[in-house]
């Protein structure tokens, strides 16, 4: 009975004591989810090819999954009000559905005028560059970073109006075109419906010990397989590098 009291008593002891340390707002680890927009709303006085061109993907709200760690240059466990760092987004997931093409092609006002695939825009990243970070008062913390992010992006998205005639428009993330002469080339298989690029990405969190809210932008370009058609250019087909941007809401655990 002695052994069992003192080791209720030592353990109790021991709950307070870690309960009654400090924990520096420097946290490094950290885990975020929340929402994102991709790029710009459709326009419907251009055509299939322009409206992606300039980063108008028709997008809906979509999804955001990211973990990462912050390594600091400083002890974190040491007082102060600034600490800076490198902070290292090791995965970082994004979906969106394209879904607004429907409404561009009801517009249309062409009964031949459809969406096919899943709709699909999916992207998986990782992202470092530099933080910094201010306590500004008791555990309230405001981290401030910049970071580049190597991207790939995939599209199963394609459209197309009037298919058969003169005046009908399309576009699709594949290049069928240009492949006549690899017979063993499939335009649908996965690796080539896979867009590559650099992107920039800015963001800021602010949180209260553990919990807070991100907000990131991410600008640049990747590097996708595409086939269009229109009345005034043709068909055309190839690599573009083409616009993104990706605007995003989370909340964020501190670890």
């Amino acid at each position: 009975m002695k052994i069992t009291i003192l080791f209720i008593a030592l353990s109790i002891g021991f709950t307070l004591n870690v309960s009654a340390q400090e924990r520096s707002p420097f946290r490094k680890g950290y885990f975020r989810m929340g929402t994102n927009k991709l790029g710009n709303k459709l326009d419907y006085s251009l055509t299939p090819k322009e409206n992606i061109f300039d980063g108008r993907y028709g997008a809906g709200p979509g999804y955001v999954l990211e973990f990462g760690h912050i390594y600091y240059f400083k002890d974190r466990k040491k007082n102060g009000l600034i600490n800076y760092g490198l902070d290292w987004t090791i995965l970082s997931l994004n979906y969106n559905k394209m879904e607004k093409w429907e409404a561009y092609a009801a517009a249309s006002g062409t009964p031949e005028a459809y969406v096919e695939d899943s709709m699909t825009a999916a992207a998986v990243s990782t992202k470092l560059g530099p933080t910094i970070s201010f306590n500004l008062v008791e555990k309230f913390l405001i981290d401030v970073r910049l970071q580049l992010a190597p991207t790939v992006r995939f599209f199963d998205f394609g459209y197309s109006e009037n298919e058969m005639s003169g005046n009908g428009r399309s576009f699709y993330f594949i290049n069928e075109s240009g492949t006549s002469s690899d017979e063993d080339y499939d335009a649908e298989s996965i690796k080539n419906r896979l867009a590559y690029g650099l992107e920039t990405s800015i963001g800021i969190t602010l949180r209260r010990k553990a919990i807070g809210l991100s907000i990131d932008y991410i600008s640049g370009k990747v590097k996708s397989n595409f086939e269009a058609y229109d009345s005034e250019t043709g068909t055309t087909f190839g690599k573009e590098k083409i616009k993104t941007s990706n605007l995003q809401f989370k909340l964020s655990f501190t670890l």
